[in-house]
C-alpha cells in the first residue's frame, strides 16, 4: 500500500488536509460523545424514577388494598400513567404475585428489559391499655410483639420505557449536532480562506524563487558566455600576436646562425631559437587550454573523442573508452563549450583522485537534448559525509545555467557515476 499518494496534491490541498482532518476528529469525538452521554442520562434517569414512582404507590396503596378498593387504585395508576409518559405498565400484586391490578400506557412505545418493584407494607400500632387494677391490659396484643407490626400484604411493580425519554433527549442530541455542524462549516470556511490566502502567498514566492531562480540562471550563462569571450580573445592575442612576435624572434636567430660564424655569436643565437620555439609550444598549450581550437574543428563529439584519447595515452594503469550517438553539429556553441569544460573537470577529477582502471565517456544527442554519462570504477566516496568541491560546484552551476540536470551516483568502493541532461532550446 503506498503512503505517498499525497505527494501529487496541490499546496491548498495539503493546507485543507491539514486544517479539516483534526476539526473533523473534533466534531466526530464531539458527535460520539453527545450520544452516548443522552443515553446514559436516560439510563440515569430510567434507574432513578422507576423506583421512586414505584415507592411513591405502594405506600399510598396501602388502604386500597385492605378495603379492596381496586377501582380506585385503577383511577390513580391510570392517572399516573397519562401524567408520565416515561412509564410502561404498573401492576398491583398481591403478596403472592399474583395480579390485582395491572394498567399499560396507551402511547406507543418499547418497554425497558428491566422492571422496579416496592412492597406494599400493612403497618400494625399496638396500644397499651391498663385494667381497672391499673395492671397493662395484655388480652390482644401477641406474645413478644413490639408496639409496631409490618407485614408484606402486595407488591408494586413498574415498568419503565426508555421511549419517550430517548425522544427527548434525541430532540436535544439534535440541537448540539446542528451547533456543532454550524461550527464545523464555519471552521472549515475559514481554513478554506486560510488556505486559499496561504496558497496565493506560496504561489507568489515560488513564483518570486522560480523568476531569481531563472535570473541566477540566465547570469550564469551570461558570466560562462563573458568568460568564454574573455578566454577566446586572450587565445587570439597570444596566437596572433604572442606567437607572431615569436616566429619573428626565431626567424631573425636563425638569420644570425646562418650569417655568422661558430663561435659565442653563433651559439646564443641558437639558445634563442630553442627559447623561442619553448615559448611558442607553451603558447599553443595555453591557447588551446583558453580556447579549444579542435571544439570549432571536430565538433563535441571530436573534441571529446580527442580528450579522452589524450588521457588514455597520458595513463598507462587506466583504459579510457568514448562512444557518442547524434548529430552534433546542430549543438548550440554555448552548450558545446559548456559540455566541453564539463567533460574536462570530470576527467581531471577521475585523473587525480579515483584510482580508476576503466573509464567509459558517452555522448548522445536528440530532439530532448544532450545527454553525457562519465563512469568509473574507482575509488568513490560517501556523499553524504563529503562536501562538493569547487569543481563539482562548478559542474552543476554549469548544468543548471541551461535548466539541465545532473545526477552523480556513488559509493566508497563502488565508482562514481556522472549522468547529466542538457536540454535544447
Amino acid at each position: 500500500m503506498r503512503f505517498d499518494f499525497w505527494r501529487h496534491w496541490s499546496v491548498r490541498a495539503r493546507l485543507l488536509c491539514v486544517t479539516v482532518i483534526p476539526l473533523a476528529y473534533m466534531f466526530s469525538t464531539f458527535v460520539w460523545y453527545a450520544y452516548h452521554s443522552r443515553l446514559s442520562e436516560v439510563r440515569e434517569e430510567m434507574a432513578e424514577r422507576g423506583p421512586l414512582v414505584a415507592k411513591v404507590l405502594a405506600e399510598s396503596s396501602e388502604f386500597s388494598l385492605l378495603s379492596r378498593r381496586y377501582d380506585d387504585l385503577r383511577l390513580t395508576i391510570n392517572g399516573l400513567l397519562r401524567s408520565d409518559a416515561s412509564i410502561y405498565r404498573i401492576e398491583v400484586l398481591d403478596a403472592q404475585r399474583h395480579a390485582l391490578v395491572q394498567a399499560a400506557a396507551h402511547a406507543p412505545g418499547q418497554p425497558d428489559a428491566r422492571y422496579y418493584e416496592a412492597p406494599v407494607l400493612k403497618r400494625l400500632m399496638f396500644v397499651t391499655m391498663l385494667a381497672a387494677d391499673g395492671k397493662p391490659y395484655l388480652k390482644d396484643k401477641p406474645p413478644g410483639a413490639s408496639g409496631i407490626a409490618v407485614e408484606t400484604m402486595g407488591y408494586v411493580r413498574v415498568t419503565m420505557s426508555p421511549s419517550a425519554l430517548l425522544l427527548k433527549q434525541t430532540r436535544r442530541f439534535y440541537v448540539e449536532l446542528l451547533v456543532a455542524s454550524l461550527g464545523l462549516m464555519a471552521c472549515a470556511l475559514l481554513a478554506w480562506q486560510l488556505s486559499t490566502g496561504l496558497n496565493a502567498s506560496l504561489q507568489a514566492s515560488m513564483q518570486a524563487l522560480r523568476a531569481a531562480d531563472a535570473e541566477k540562471r540566465r547570469l550564469i550563462r551570461k558570466v560562462n558566455t563573458a568568460v568564454e569571450d574573455e578566454r577566446k580573445s586572450i587565445a587570439l592575442e597570444i596566437h596572433d600576436e604572442l606567437n607572431a612576435t615569436l616566429i619573428a624572434a626565431r626567424l631573425e636567430a636563425q638569420r644570425i646562425v646562418d650569417v655568422s660564424q661558430p663561435g659565442e655569436v653563433r651559439e646564443r643565437a641558437q639558445s634563442i631559437i630553442k627559447l623561442a620555439l619553448g615559448l611558442y609550444n607553451s603558447g599553443r598549450t595555453l591557447v588551446r587550454r583558453l580556447r579549444p581550437e579542435v571544439l570549432d574543428m571536430l565538433g563535441l563529439d571530436g573534441a571529446v573523442e580527442e580528450m579522452v584519447r589524450h588521457y588514455d595515452r597520458a595513463h598507462a594503469g587506466c583504459r579510457y573508452s568514448f562512444r557518442a550517438d547524434g548529430q552534433f553539429a546542430q549543438l548550440e556553441s554555448g552548450i558545446g563549450i559548456s559540455a566541453y569544460r564539463i567533460m574536462q573537470e570530470a576527467l581531471s577529477n577521475i585523473a587525480k583522485h579515483a584510482r580508476a582502471t576503466q573509464v567509459t565517456v558517452s555522448l548522445s544527442l536528440d530532439g530532448a537534448g544532450l545527454r553525457m554519462e562519465i563512469a568509473d570504477n574507482g575509488n568513490g566516496y560517501d556523499a553524504a559525509l563529503a562536501s562538493p568541491g569547487i569543481g563539482i560546484v562548478g559542474m552543476r552551476e554549469r548544468v543548471a545555467a541551461f535548466d539541465g540536470r545532473i545526477d552523480i551516483s556513488t559509493a566508497i568502493g563502488a565508482g562514481t557515476r556522472i549522468a547529466i541532461f542538457i536540454p535544447q532550446a
